[in-house]
């Protein structure tokens, strides 16, 4: 929180002071002008709206009533019609008097264009109002012009008798017609469909009225029909004014066009057809899109049931659409749509909206350019202020600031004065004494370096002190007790003297560990390792420790832990041996548990928890037990430890990038919890070193020349007795001067060296061997008392070729000589040959324990004796099991005498004894 603190002035700083005064407030302005136009342009859209909504309600209410006009007209010709029937002032069978009566009709009712009469005999007449405005009549009788022909003629505007006679015939019979037999079963008044009328050069569209007329007993004795022309339907549409550029239409519930406002017409003739033409296939976009947005939106027109208004997209732009609901109980059912863009409406809103947006940007620039000439006559004299205070904190401390024009402004300069003479007069002062504090921190400083260097030098002194004569002490227990003629009683107390011996280790050790843990010397050595064998291992080397106490000692591992994994092996190792130690040793009866299972936040962590039934820990001792030199009661009844175990333990984990943590209850049990991150790594199964103990060297090597160097006599005869115990030629010297003369002469194959001697040290001694090409062949392992890293690196920079520190365990010895002369040895409980081994083997044998080899490893012997490649039959040889050492003896035998030919040979008869099972004869 701090950091984050003295990180926002930083920022501050950085923002100029006019901006502070000026951004504020054209941020409030901005918002004030912006939230201005957006309500304007909101309340201009909510306006379109709702004018939208009005006008397609009063157009479409318009057409309605229109239509409900103009639709009643023929049904009203039809029923006076009916009505001179029953009332007997029209004789349907006197024609001459219909033609009279319908000549007066037709001329009276403007929009109906064709009044006819059909009776039950057969005669028919009607008479028609004609483009030019006459009337044509049309009359059957087939009492008069045969059986279904009919006379057709004119009649002017003035004059109701006929003018010219056409002679026009066709055969034609009204009982025969649709609108005559759909009247006459309906028995009530019914709309026809639409149909072409009788003039087919041009399209004319219309629809007729008919109505059953029945005498006074109800006799059926014809049919009236009036007919009216759908083009007057668009005319109306035409003429209506709905927006700039709306239009309006009438369509049928299948989406045929009957009528628009455009002047288009809603049939085509082709091929002397006339086809009338869908909504959706209208020439006009604003009725096509139309109709279409309205099969989208509602599907099925027939579910139209009343009145609907909607919206849709037409070249992205904005349309209102209204449908209405047409019908009436003779027949009529159809669709009225009224549809105008919204840009129609939007034109002096937007004007209005950018007038308005435009003035309020003015206003905006207007007091922007105010807001800055008020912060500079602000700022100005702040910026003095503030430059004044810049140059003071840079040194510059006779600063002073004038400021005229603001009350405020001139306090605070005054103030700034007075503060900047006090603030001289102070660092005089106190420079004199940070000069005093300087000179006393220096000295201190000093001081604490030489402490630091004291105890560094102590550290090393005393590792080199107290693990020397613990390595020949814990070195030649080992060498005592290869001893078969001690008593039980010696062989006890070598095991007490070699118990303390390593209890004193433990102690050095942890002592110096945590030295180097406060030095910071301490770093993570990564490496691949198999974690399920060092768990194995670890339950291995404590079991016995824990069965002598009788306790239960259980290792539990859940099969998805990884095996392979990338981590600091010895570290982890140390952590487990502490924490297991601890538990054993305060732990008298029940049982210690180790468990590992992977973290379930993550794949890649592993968890542990050791858990035991020991005496436990305090809650007041909880918080201090990672600490250093801290024991808890137990520990300090027990006298054993340091107190540094889980001090360690709680860093090697925290380097390792884990956690511990701890919980126990008084007398129950304690039980440590840490995970630990693993990498994991290839599956790399590394031979494991024997824990046999190592008796003698294989036969059939050679003999190996070793030089012990150390100024301790105790230390080289530990060395001497080790190595020339299983058959290595040794010599020792006791400084560098006297290695070098024995180096000279003997040349030996490999030189444990001491680094600190008298006369000449370890480093020297290096030096001087490897800066010959003889030398560089010299195998050189540095032995150090030292438990500081840096003495491995300063070893290796010099020279050497290894490094073990005292004291070593003698399986570490024989290691490093096998790895890096390639020693082979024989262990306890292995029969030893002689170097004459071969000539004791007779050839079957031989070719039958070749035979037990893998087939590529013969083939690969006998290329490698074909070549009379040495190194490579070495390097195969090393490859025999140890239980097959007398073979190894006999191939050595023969490779040292050259007779590879003869190992080609015992490798051909192997090879076929593998396949047949059977000796070549």
């Amino acid at each position: 929180m701090d950091k984050f603190s003295s990180y926002l002035p930083r920022i501050s700083r950085k923002i100029p002071l006019r901006r502070v005064l000026i951004l504020p407030f054209v941020l409030q302005l901005s918002i004030a002008v912006g939230l201005t136009g957006y309500l304007s342009l909101r309340h201009g859209q909510k306006a379109v709206n709702d004018l939208a909504r009005q006008l397609r309600n009063e157009t479409t209410a318009r057409i309605q009533q229109k239509l409900e006009a103009y639709l009643e007209t023929p049904h009203i010709v039809n029923q006076i019609n009916a009505n001179g029937i029953s009332t007997g002032l029209l004789d349907i069978e006197d024609f001459i008097t219909l033609e009279h009566h319908f000549w007066y009709q037709i001329r009276f009712f403007k929009s109906v264009s064709y009044i006819q009469f059909g009776n039950t005999q057969g005669k028919f007449i009607g008479i028609e109002r004609s483009e030019s405005g006459n009337f044509n009549v049309e009359i059957r009788d087939p009492e008069v012009t045969g059986e279904d022909l009919y006379t057709y003629y004119n009649l002017n505007v003035q004059r109701w008798h006929n003018v010219a006679n056409d002679d026009i015939t066709r055969r034609y019979d009204a009982r025969k017609r649709p609108w005559y037999l759909d009247a006459q079963e309906a028995e009530k008044p019914i709309w026809t469909d639409i149909y072409q009328l009788s003039n087919r050069r041009q399209v004319r569209l219309g629809i007729m009225a008919a109505q059953p007329v029945y005498d006074n007993r109800g006799n059926f004795l014809g049919v009236f029909g009036a007919d009216i022309v759908l083009s007057q339907l668009s005319d109306f549409l035409g003429g209506l004014t709905i927006g700039k550029s709306g239009q309006t239409f009438i369509m049928e519930r299948d989406g045929l066009l009957v009528a628009s406002s455009t002047k288009e017409k809603p049939a085509l003739v082709e091929n002397k057809q006339v086809e009338r033409i869908k909504a959706t296939e209208s020439n006009d976009l604003l009725i096509s899109s139309t109709a279409q947005a309205l099969g989208t939106k509602f599907g099925d027109l027939t579910t139209i049931n009343e009145s609907q208004q909607f919206e849709f997209e037409l070249d992205s732009e904005r349309q209102f659409a209204q449908v209405l609901p047409f019908r009436d109980d003779r027949g009529i059912d159809w669709l009225i749509v009224a549809v105008v863009p919204e840009a129609d409406f939007m034109g002096q809103i937007n004007a209005n909206s950018r007038t308005t947006i435009n003035l309020c940007l003015a206003a905006l620039g207007i007091a922007t350019l105010v807001g800055i000439l008020t912060s500079r006559w602000i700022t100005q004299p702040i910026m003095r202020l503030s430059q004044a205070s810049e140059a003071m904190a840079n040194g510059q401390l006779q600063q002073r600031v004038e400021v005229k024009g603001i009350d405020e402004l001139e306090t605070l300069a005054d103030s700034f004065n007075q503060m900047a003479i006090q603030v001289q007069e102070s660092f005089a002062k106190l420079e004199t004494r940070v000069e005093e504090r300087t000179a006393k921190l220096l000295e201190a400083k000093e001081t604490a370096d030489a402490a630091n260097q004291a105890k560094t030098k102590f550290l090393s002194h005393m590792s080199h002190e107290l693990r020397t004569p613990l390595n020949t002490i814990l070195g030649f227990t080992r060498i005592m007790n290869r001893d078969s003629s001690l008593k039980p009683e010696q062989r006890s107390n070598l095991a007490i003297v070699s118990q303390s011996g390593e209890h004193l280790l433990s102690l050095i050790n942890e002592i110096l560990t945590m030295s180097k843990i406060e030095a910071g010397r301490i770093t993570l050595n990564e490496n691949s390792f198999d974690l399920w064998h060092l768990l194995d291992s670890l339950q291995d080397m404590l079991l016995l420790k824990a069965q002598s106490k009788g306790l239960h000692f259980l290792f539990v591992r859940t099969t998805d832990v990884p095996r392979y994994v990338k981590a600091d092996e010895g570290k982890l190792r140390q952590v487990f041996l502490n924490l297991l130690g601890n538990a054993i040793k305060f732990t008298k009866q029940g049982k210690i548990v180790l468990k590992a299972t992977p973290s379930p936040e993550n794949p890649h962590n592993v968890n542990f928890e050791i858990e035991d039934t020991g005496s436990g820990i305090a809650p007041e001792e909880l918080d201090t037990i990672f600490e250093t030199f801290k024991q808890t009661e137990s520990g300090r009844n027990s006298q054993q430890g340091s107190g540094l175990g889980l001090a360690i333990s709680k860093k090697f984990v925290q380097l390792l990038g884990g956690e511990i943590s701890v919980t126990s209850t008084l007398g129950k049990g304690t039980t440590f919890r840490f995970n630990i991150p693993m990498q994991p790594a290839k599956a790399e199964l590394l031979a494991q070193t024997s824990q046999q103990e190592v008796v003698a060297l294989a036969p059939g090597q050679p003999n190996y020349r070793i030089l012990v160097v150390d100024d301790v006599k105790v230390g080289r005869m530990l060395l001497m007795k080790l190595l020339s115990s299983i058959g290595f030629e040794v010599q020792e010297a006791s400084n560098g001067k006297e290695a070098l003369e024995i180096w000279h002469n003997w040349q030996p194959h490999l030189v444990w060296l001491d680094m600190r001697m008298p006369i000449m040290d370890g480093y020297e001694t290096t030096k001087e061997i490897k800066a010959s090409p003889q030398g560089q062949k010299t195998i050189i392992i540095a032995l150090t008392a030292s438990a500081f890293e840096e003495e491995r690196a300063a070893v290796l920079s010099v020279g050497c070729d290894d490094f073990v520190r005292k004291p070593f365990p003698e399986e570490e010895i024989f290691e490093k000589m096998a790895k890096h002369l390639g020693v082979s040895y024989l262990y306890e409980g292995q029969q030893v040959f002689s170097a004459t081994g071969a000539d004791r083997l007779g050839e079957q044998e031989q070719i039958k324990a070749l035979a037990s080899m893998p087939a590529t490893w013969l083939e690969q012997l006998k290329q490698a004796s074909g070549r009379v490649d040495n190194k490579q039959i070495f390097q195969l040889l090393k490859q025999i099991p140890q239980q097959q050492v007398h073979l190894v003896s006999a191939l050595t035998d023969l490779v040292n005498n050259f007779r590879c030919d003869k190992i080609i040979d015992l490798a051909k008869q192997a090879d076929e004894y593998h396949r047949h099972g059977d000796l070549q004869r």
